[in-house]
């Protein structure tokens, strides 16, 4: 059987559903047997833009998202879709920061996602987990880029001497969801269509 080399918006959208739902079984199923590991690279939701990483990354589902890094064999370009921003800025580190899957942003770092990626409210990972109390997370960022962090800190305090005034970025409103915890209200709006859309499809 010959494998298939691109997927429609549907069977993409199964794959991200998969990834949500910690399917391991079924996503080795497809990337075994039937779609090439090379497709998974062009993987979203055409709304949110949301990945099977973020998914993955978003409810700490870790053999998950091990089997997703596998797939991609070429390092520059795992780092361009572990790096690669939703509709809202966020990159699937943001997620994991946000929830406090410690594993998760250990994998996703080491594997080279970018902590000091700003979403759309110009917020990074790090204040993603300080923000919301994750002190793991938080603690695991710090020790990792403490001193890209603390460059950071003092060239900004240069630039707000300069201006004479800091520069605030929008508060970030937040929803309840399910499997996905805590998410910003766009990013939840995302989800819940995207489970909408692909409750009952498969890849065929």
């Amino acid at each position: 059987m010959t494998k298939l080399t691109q997927l429609s918006q549907e069977e993409m959208d199964n794959v991200i559903y998969d990834a949500r739902f910690g399917d391991i079984e079924s996503l080795t199923e497809i990337f075994t047997k039937e779609v090439e590991a090379d497709v998974l690279k062009t993987i979203k939701d055409e709304e949110s833009l949301t990945t099977p990483f973020h998914m993955a990354s978003a409810n700490g589902h870790i053999e998950v998202l091990k089997f997703l890094i596998n797939l991609i064999k070429d390092k520059e370009e795992l780092k361009n879709i572990l790096n690669f921003e939703n509709d809202c800025g966020n990159t699937a580190l943001h997620w994991a920061s946000y929830n406090g899957h410690l594993e998760i942003v250990k994998l996703l770092c080491e594997n080279g996602a970018d902590p000091f990626i700003r979403n759309k409210y110009n917020h990074d990972s790090f204040f993603e987990a300080s923000n919301n109390d994750q002190e793991s997370v938080d603690d695991y960022l710090l020790e990792r880029y403490g001193n890209i962090v603390e460059q950071d800190i003092d060239d900004g305090e240069e630039e707000v001497e300069e201006s004479g005034k800091a520069v605030e970025g929008e508060s970030v409103k937040f929803s309840e969801g399910t499997e996905i915890a805590k998410v910003t209200e766009e990013d939840k709006k995302a989800v819940d269509q995207l489970t909408e859309k692909t409750e009952g499809l498969a890849v065929e």
